[in-house]
């Protein structure tokens, strides 16, 4: 976006970065709600995942969850790409000026003053399996998320968000022998951290040596936490399943050093799932940081996330949900070695719900296997 420049060719230098982080093994943050990773299942449904937890997403929403491996679960490929509406606008009019020229940038950033540009890449592999009553996860993750902003219509100036992270999460979620229904489950994780928080005139993005600049202003650092979970599953509804979950995040606060932290942050959710004609229904509902850790506002509105998803007996499952008050949904298509999932959804920018939407679309390849 603006901070993408061009010699010749137009070149976007942080997707560069983004997908040299990747191959590096890398991850990031959304500057909203810092959860630290969102698989584009959970986004058609609106965030609400804590409850369901029943694949790999687990390992991020619920690490009780992991119980329901089956068997053993591999995913060797996962791209995820996640771009804004706006991303998209200004990427094609970047295309069409001399980034080296910062009247030429001006201009063009004069016409998004007030907009978010968002960009995300994101890929993880994990191994998954069941060992007695004990499911257990490892998974490498990396990803690069990006949310600019663009003020100052006289003086047009870009605020930079960047966080990019790699490491390594270890998880395990356990059926309580004693206690039916009760599962319990643990997350470990490893990550090393670059974030970058600034402020960029069109002169100084029109610089030859921005790239130079952008290095410096980069923080480093390094951090280990833990994810907690419950999850609490009954049959007394007869035709439905509930679950009720409640999850503890970074416990204690990832501390980065010079990089930005991830702070504490405590979500409980409620799902229920029926199976009719072979068709599974899953409704779900989620508060995300209930005691305003995470977030710079104690909205309501903006913690609320709900979906509902119907999975066919082959191939296809449709999702639908509510985020922050904005819709949202998503759709996958399982061949069974490959996988590929879509999910729109918007994202609150401002201080309550309903307030400035960031409207966003994902896309996801998946290759692996369950035995």
């Amino acid at each position: 976006m603006a901070l993408f420049r061009n010699r010749g060719n137009v070149t976007f230098r942080m997707i560069g970065f983004f997908i040299m982080v990747i191959f590096w093994g890398s991850s990031s943050y959304a500057s909203e709600y810092q959860g630290f990773h969102r698989g584009t299942r959970t986004l058609g449904m609106g965030g609400a995942f804590t409850a369901v937890a029943d694949d790999q997403n687990a390992l991020y929403f619920n690490p009780a969850g992991l119980s329901y491996i089956p068997g053993i679960r591999w995913g060797i490929l996962n791209p995820q790409v996640e771009v804004s509406e706006n991303s998209l606008d200004l990427y094609k009019d970047f295309s069409d000026v001399d980034t080296d020229d910062s009247q030429a940038v001006a201009d063009v950033m004069r016409k998004y003053i007030g907009e978010n540009n968002h960009i995300k890449v994101a890929t993880d592999v994990y191994v998954g399996f069941k060992a007695g009553n004990v499911g257990v996860m490892v998974s490498p993750i990396g990803q690069a998320t990006m949310n600019m902003r663009i003020r100052n219509l006289v003086n047009p100036e870009a605020q930079v968000d960047l966080i990019a992270d790699y490491g390594m999460m270890v998880g395990a979620g356990m059926d309580m022998p004693f206690l039916k229904g009760l599962k319990v489950g643990l997350t470990l994780k490893g990550i090393a951290r670059k974030s970058l928080n600034e402020f960029y005139t069109a002169d100084v993005i029109a610089d030859d040596n921005f790239d130079d600049i952008v290095d410096a202003d980069m923080m480093d650092g390094t951090g280990v936490s833990a994810d907690l979970g419950l999850l609490y599953t009954t049959d007394a509804l007869k035709v439905t399943r509930l679950n009720m979950a409640l999850v503890a995040q970074n416990i204690p606060e990832m501390d980065f050093g010079d990089a930005m932290d991830s702070k504490t942050q405590y979500n409980m959710g409620l799902a229920m799932t029926q199976k009719v004609l072979g068709i599974t229904f899953t409704e779900a509902l989620d508060l995300y940081d209930l005691t305003d850790n995470a977030g710079n506002d104690e909205s309501y509105e903006k913690k609320l996330h709900m979906g509902v998803e119907m999975a066919f007996p082959k191939i296809l499952s449709v999702r639908a949900g509510l985020n922050q008050g904005y819709y949202t949904a998503g759709a996958t298509l399982d061949f069974k070695l490959i996988k590929l999932d879509l999910a729109t959804y918007g994202e609150e920018l401002g201080v309550v719900g309903g307030q400035k939407e960031d409207r966003r679309f994902v896309g996801q390849v998946s290759m692996g296997w369950l035995w």
